[in-house]
């Protein structure tokens, strides 16, 4: 459907019946997909991605209630309002199946009160909408699904074969890459944290042809429908399960990355992942390196020389090369009449490599296991709110940060066309 083709859905033996455009059609696979979305998760949807004011997203979905599209529950938590919950009706199925969009015989009944774990459940939702949003432009490369017993089976091919891992949520592009989703409360010791890890692990092993992507969310109060107020600061959790990760050495296996974030920071992620930013590419990290070299040299504050040198230059034969600096240089400083070797890194915000890549760094320039006396590790984020909310543990002597900006445009959707057919629900 275009966006200005409607279809006149009524509801048989009823005066009732809905014009149902693309629009609509979206936002009710959105709802299917999701089961159960709040009405604040809807509108923000509506607003970002539909271009829909929320006041429209709000009447549209009273009206759809009252012809049984969509159903309606409420959810009290910590004694504040009750918040609106919608999730797919009798016809809204319906209507998915006869534009052909879903092909489920079924509908699946969940209600708010077979959610267990609300703060959960809502948490994850607001991470995949926000996601949505962050990469509207290519949402239709994504899907986005809700797991089950299915997904990551032992076996592809056989029947009753045991599941290796569900997770929270799982989101893949058309280019096969594939970013699997764990939202952690808080209330998991890390006993559980590491199951899991061991179980993507054994995932991406025997999995090898596919690329998988692990993002670990911590709870920070985002959520209106959070059931428990977390402490402001969720830093400690953060590197705590980051280093967990590292100290397995569950992100030496090539096809997976794992990525460690609070829910703030989650859809911007998530969104590099899924847009093929992270991890930097060789090519990019060049590219970011060049433009940090100009700067400095178009700087009038500054007077430096700097000259690349062999990484070959910095390091014994025991270190592995993919914890090697990106750029390895000496500085000239003219003004102080100084000589400086550096290394620079380009980092992503969250990664669990990049954190073993510095954290190494590190230990070899306190230890003096370099060649040559390394003045400085310069690690180079590609925006500033990356390096601001970027969660790594402290004590780094010999490690400083900075950013670099990367620029995104955008695509102009071509006008559409505007036709009506009518169809009637059984």
């Amino acid at each position: 459907m275009d966006n200005e083709y409607k279809v006149w859905y009524s509801i048989k033996h009823t005066k009732k019946g809905a014009w149902i455009n693309s629009k609509d059609l979206e936002l009710l696979h959105l709802i299917y997909t999701n089961r159960i979305l709040t009405l604040k998760q809807l509108k923000r949807y509506g607003r970002y991605i539909l271009n829909s004011p929320e006041a429209t997203i709000k009447s549209k979905l009273k009206r759809w209630f009252t012809n049984d599209i969509v159903s309606l529950e409420y959810l009290s938590t910590l004694g504040k309002p009750a918040v609106s919950c919608y999730k797919i009706g009798k016809y809204g199925f319906q209507i998915l199946q006869n534009e052909g969009i879903i092909n489920d015989e079924k509908l699946l009944e969940l209600t708010v009160k077979n959610i267990k774990q609300p703060s959960h459940y809502f948490g994850i939702q607001d991470v995949v909408i926000d996601t949505l949003i962050e990469i509207k432009d290519k949402r239709t490369t994504i899907t986005s699904t809700h797991p089950n017993y299915k997904t990551y089976s032992s076996s592809k091919y056989e029947l009753n074969t045991e599941t290796i891992i569900i997770p929270d949520w799982k989101m893949a592009t058309s280019e096969k890459r594939i970013l699997n989703i764990e939202f952690d409360t808080g209330y998991q010791n890390l006993s559980k944290i590491k199951e899991k890890v061991d179980k993507y692990m054994e995932l991406a092993t025997g999995r090898s042809k596919e690329h998988h992507f692990v993002l670990f969310v911590v709870a920070d109060n985002k959520s209106e429908t959070y059931t428990t107020e977390y402490p402001a600061n969720r830093e400690i959790r953060i590197v705590n399960i980051k280093q967990l990760i590292g100290n397995k050495g569950a992100n030496k296996i090539k096809n997976l990355d794992f990525y460690v974030c609070s829910a703030y920071r989650a859809p911007s992620i998530a969104s590099n992942i899924l847009k093929g930013i992270y991890p930097i590419t060789p090519s990019h990290k060049e590219s970011e390196l060049e433009l940090a070299m100009l700067s400095v040299q178009l700087n009038d504050d500054v007077d430096y020389t700097i000259s690349p040198i062999e990484a070959r230059e910095f390091y014994l034969n025991d270190v592995p090369e993919e914890l090697y600096g990106d750029s390895h240089h000496t500085i000239v400083d003219h003004l102080n009449n100084k000589k400086l070797d550096v290394i620079f890194n380009i980092v992503e915000e969250g990664s669990v490599n990049a954190l073993d890549r510095i954290s190494y760094l590190e230990t070899l320039i306190s230890s003096k296991r370099t060649k040559k006396e390394v003045e400085q590790v310069y690690s180079l984020y590609l925006s500033t709110a990356a390096m601001q909310n970027d969660v790594l543990p402290k004590g780094f002597k010999h490690i400083a940060f900075s950013q670099t900006q990367v620029w995104h445009y955008k695509k102009v959707d071509r006008p559409t066309l505007n036709n009506k057919v009518v169809r009637v629900l059984v």
